[in-house]
């Protein structure tokens, strides 16, 4: 469990909890559907954040003190400064939140998490990337893994069975809010440098594009930062109304 693994190993250990993780978002699709408006939805609601919390906690805990071979540090390790982690915590915060009372303020959290998050959380699924994360041992591939299905078993959640669906005027409060963040990021990244093994600070990735082969950031992948932040704007817009797509079509449809 704590010893490090083989990059065989870690991909056997990865695929066989996405396997998993479908059937069960599929199980909390429907339970979240049937249980709508109900003490149990609520009750249910509870426990998955208890569990995402725990999740976190055993990752943490794991970089910082199980893993000798992984480097913590400030430029990598802070949480809340990624968008798969802006995801992640918004949706927590609106499952919570819908726990009491829906309003706007619940819908735009839904918004965020769906646009920065959903298609985020696929990619490193599918494409799932160890060594630029320093993931080594079975419980790193494990929280690294849950990072990301949780985001979409969270939306699937939220979706199901307290019946949000993605809104135009979310979609621009989410592009607006990304645009906020951007020189924000660069000014925290700035300050905090490089950690000890030459790593430079990255989050919201403003410094370097994650590596991985992705459509749209190919797009911008040949420009330096911070010249691609500008570049990618268009992809972002793009890719925000190609996801916005399916909810238009059902509204005109109902």
């Amino acid at each position: 469990m704590f010893a490090e693994l083989t990059t065989d190993s870690k991909f056997f250990y990865h695929n066989v909890l996405s396997i998993i993780m479908v059937f069960i978002w599929i199980y909390f699709g429907y339970k979240g559907y049937k249980l709508r408006n109900t003490k149990t939805l609520q009750s249910l609601s509870k426990w998955i954040i208890v569990f995402c919390i725990v999740q976190e906690i055993l990752d943490f805990s794991n970089r910082i003190f199980l893993d000798p071979s992984y480097t913590f540090s400030i430029q990598r390790d802070l949480p809340f400064l990624q968008f798969c982690q802006v995801s992640f915590y918004f949706s927590l915060a609106c499952i919570y939140l819908s726990r009491y009372k829906k309003n706007k303020l619940n819908q735009f959290l839904f918004d965020c998490s769906f646009l920065l998050g959903l298609s985020g959380a696929f990619q490193a699924i599918i494409t799932p990337e160890f060594s630029d994360l320093n993931i080594n041992n079975f419980i790193g591939v494990v929280c690294i893994q849950l990072q990301h299905s949780l985001i979409i078993l969270n939306i699937i959640w939220l979706m199901c069975g307290y019946n949000y669906r993605l809104t135009f005027r979310g979609l621009c409060y989410t592009y607006l809010f990304i645009n906020i963040i951007a020189p924000i990021a660069l000014l925290i990244n700035f300050i905090l440098g490089t950690n000890s093994n030459g790593e430079i600070a990255n989050y919201f990735y403003v410094n370097q594009l994650p590596p991985v082969d992705n459509f749209f950031l190919n797009f911008v992948s040949q420009y330096p930062s911070p010249d691609y932040i500008l570049y990618i704007q268009p992809v972002f817009i793009i890719y925000f109304l190609i996801l916005y797509l399916p909810f238009l079509v059902i509204n005109k449809f109902k």
